[in-house]
């Protein structure tokens, strides 16, 4: 039996040779780039610590992964997928290596969000139905390193445009790649066993193509087709009654709104447990 990891590397080797159809295309401004100098790799988060490194003025962090990232995978109740358009640097990265630190700056805008809401799903009690307040899951030192936090806590982001590009991505150059890319998305979705609850990074639009990756209802496009609203959230809660999954609806992880904002969906979560017991079980 292949792991996790084992499975994301076979995915991403026949990926990479797919992606060469950027280079007949004038809409991407990667198309002169060899692929996988650009192409992201993501997933299932490593767990462990993270380890500072210095030279000179230059100060890095990496992870020091302990293995223990599948074996939380399946004990978690609730199993997190975070959905995104793509990595902003244009450069390789691993996602599932990352830290949230660059020298000795935090990322608050995105990974402050990012973080506090995963904080808030990994500690969630279902016997009781109770989320930690939201004191407690933006104070860093609970998110970041602490015991409950993001390097001890199973998390799985997906960027659905595997090449890096710059600050922005548009709907437009996003759809194009989940269309050409589609059969590699839905194949890395299947590698993470028992996900149920999936969060649309990309909202304060009508329209946007993550959405309809989700919800297509017009043929097999979309994975969750019967997918409804949670009516009291306001938007922010949607299940899909066939598949029992939760997609929680979120702004941009760097949109400039407060982690207060980015925390909203959480008593609307509460509610939705309360008034669908049993619904994840």
């Amino acid at each position: 039996m292949c792991t996790i990891r084992e499975q994301e590397e076979k995915l991403f080797a026949e990926w990479i040779k797919h992606e060469e159809w950027i280079h007949r295309e004038d809409w991407t401004d990667m198309s002169d780039c060899p692929v996988e100098d650009f192409f992201c790799r993501d997933g299932l988060h490593f767990t462990g610590e993270p380890e500072r490194h210095q030279e000179g003025d230059s100060v890095w962090w990496t992870m020091k992964g302990d293995g223990k990232q599948e074996e939380l995978w399946k004990k978690a109740f609730i199993k997190p997928v975070f959905l995104c358009k793509d990595h902003n640097g244009y450069e390789t990265v691993d996602v599932r290596e990352e830290t949230g630190y660059s020298g000795d700056l935090f990322y608050s805008r995105f990974y402050k969000k990012y973080l506090v809401l995963l904080y808030a799903l990994a500690n969630y009690n279902q016997q009781t139905n109770v989320f930690p307040s939201f004191e407690e899951a933006s104070h860093i030192d609970n998110f970041w390193q602490g015991e409950k936090g993001f390097f001890h806590t199973p998390v799985v982001r997906i960027n659905l445009k595997k090449i890096s590009g710059g600050s922005s991505c548009s709907n437009r150059v996003l759809e194009k790649y989940i269309i050409n890319d589609k059969p590699f998305i839905d194949q890395q979705r299947e590698i993470y066993k028992g996900a149920n609850v999936f969060v649309c990074c990309h909202g304060g639009e009508n329209w946007n193509p993550i959405w309809d990756l989700l919800t297509w209802k017009e043929s097999d496009y979309g994975w969750f087709p019967d997918l409804k609203p949670y009516e009291p959230s306001r938007g922010y809660i949607w299940y899909s009654p066939s598949k029992k999954v939760i997609v929680i609806w979120e702004y941009h992880m760097s949109d400039r709104v407060s982690s207060w904002e980015y925390y909203q969906a959480i008593p609307y979560l509460k509610e939705f447990f309360e008034a669908h017991k049993g619904f994840l079980e």
